[in-house]
């Protein structure tokens, strides 16, 4: 190869490189900008709305973020958050008709609502502060990783967690499927592997 061949042969690469470089740029752009719209869905769903129907004890309101008519699993991975002691549990829920929950042997989400609120006012339940952590967008499922602290009529915390809640996408909006809690440490950081999810990075 003379050397007038091997310039061009050298541009033609340099000007390929530029592209597919421009290309994958553009690719990844594009993802963010999902990823971020993606985020400030789920930020004002989870860290408002969910927050005040929850801290308002509304029945209604809170189950509205629910998949309807379908089967929804609790796992319970740390210390349970219910108000009543014990770990390690699963609890499953159909949100829709109290028949067909006793048909699918699960339990009615209004009677598990009503239940958890029941002891949340016994604990002197006043209102819950969310933090979304992370999100992650795969194969049309989207997941929240979210930080949860409940404080009593003082204004005292007394319960700290940590939750991946996978949503749905039914009709142009997101529902939750599925919850699995964490106690609130770096391990339950390692068991969701956060370090592969997204978040938005902060500017220096």
């Amino acid at each position: 190869m003379d050397l007038s061949n091997l310039k061009i042969f050298l541009m033609k690469s340099t000007i390929s490189s530029f592209i597919c470089l421009l290309f994958l740029n553009t690719l990844f752009s594009n993802e963010n900008q999902e990823l971020m719209q993606l985020w400030q869905i789920m930020e004002k769903k989870i860290t408002i709305d969910l927050k005040e129907d929850f801290s308002n004890k509304n029945i209604i309101g809170y189950l509205s973020y629910f998949a309807p008519n379908s089967n929804i699993n609790i796992y319970q991975r740390g210390k349970d958050t219910s108000g009543k002691d014990g770990q390690g549990k699963t609890i499953k829920v159909f949100n829709g008709n109290i028949f067909c929950s006793i048909i699918r042997a699960r339990i009615p989400a209004k009677i598990m609502a009503k239940t958890l609120f029941k002891r949340l006012a016994k604990q002197n339940y006043k209102n819950s502060e969310i933090q979304l952590l992370a999100i992650d967008y795969n194969d049309g499922m989207l997941k929240g990783y979210i930080r949860i602290e409940r404080y009593n009529t003082m204004n005292e915390k007394y319960m700290s967690a940590k939750g991946l809640y996978t949503f749905k996408n039914i009709n142009q909006e997101w529902y939750i499927t599925e919850i699995s809690t964490f106690d609130d440490n770096s391990l339950s950081d390692n068991l969701i592997d956060l370090k592969n999810m997204w978040y938005p990075k902060k500017k220096e």
